[in-house]
């Protein structure tokens, strides 16, 4: 397929918003980033791309974070961004409630996908603890689906790739829709343990699996701890002052 003439296709991104944030000591998705609550940059950044929606998927403090996520005068379906560049309809950003957030980023994954538009063709899935993720990085991953054939985007899986390392966030076809909606849910009998979005991952990396190399490493930066927060904003707000490169975390993220 000519990259040229590949049309954008529908992509839902699902912002994972809903955990304790229990090795932080409070609700990361709350702390401010560049002005505003760090699971709002995080929205507003997917919503000037050219994702078509933008679903936060909260759980733990759920009223708090959706006020985080929308503001306090805005209703649930009113925020709107445009995407870059685009003169055409504003990007919607809609909260979804997991009310089985405690059984695990699983679930909420469950429930985001299941809230997204039924006509979506593939699932951006990120996490609200990478606030450093940029529009280019989104972008990116969807032109590689783009120029992808019809049967190439069936079961596609695809992630961008910062100096040898996969980041976040991670796109999946709907071709893996039943699957990542099925994700939370006890096994059959005999099945053996429940399936982690990992695993749908791991399952689906064959031909048509891809990593696209970014130049942001902010696709590996998680912030776990108050350490890896202090660290982020000193490499993301302050001016190089040393010659140290501090280190970035190795957490999963999740």
């Amino acid at each position: 397929m000519n990259p040229a003439n590949a049309a954008v296709p529908v992509i839902s991104a699902v912002i994972l918003a809903a955990g304790a944030s229990t090795r932080m000591g409070r609700p990361k998705q709350l702390l401010p980033w560049g002005g505003v609550p760090m699971v709002r940059h995080v929205a507003q950044t997917f919503a000037k791309s050219a994702a078509c929606e933008v679903i936060v998927v909260v759980g733990c403090r759920a009223d708090a974070v959706a006020r985080a996520v929308l503001g306090d005068e805005r209703g649930v379906h009113r925020q709107r961004h445009r995407r870059q560049g685009d003169q055409g309809p504003a990007t919607p950003i809609r909260v979804a409630v997991n009310a089985a957030w405690e059984d695990g980023m699983a679930a909420s994954v469950a429930c985001g996908v299941g809230a997204a538009r039924a006509d979506a063709e593939a699932f951006l899935i990120a996490l609200s603890d990478h606030p450093a993720v940029d529009v280019d990085v989104i972008n990116a991953l969807i032109a590689s689906f783009a120029q992808r054939s019809p049967a190439e985007r069936v079961r596609a899986v695809i992630a961008p790739a910062h100096g040898g390392r996969r980041g976040h966030p991670v796109l999946l076809s709907a071709g893996l829709r039943d699957e990542l909606e099925a994700l939370g849910h006890a096994p059959a009998p005999g099945r053996g343990t429940a399936r982690t979005l990992r695993d749908i991952v791991n399952a689906n990396t064959g031909p048509a699996w891809s990593l696209v190399e970014v130049p942001s490493e902010g696709i590996t930066m998680d912030l776990d701890t108050p350490c890896d927060y202090t660290e982020a904003l000193t490499r993301m707000f302050e001016p190089a002052s040393c010659t140290d490169e501090p280190e970035g975390s190795e957490t999963d993220g999740d």
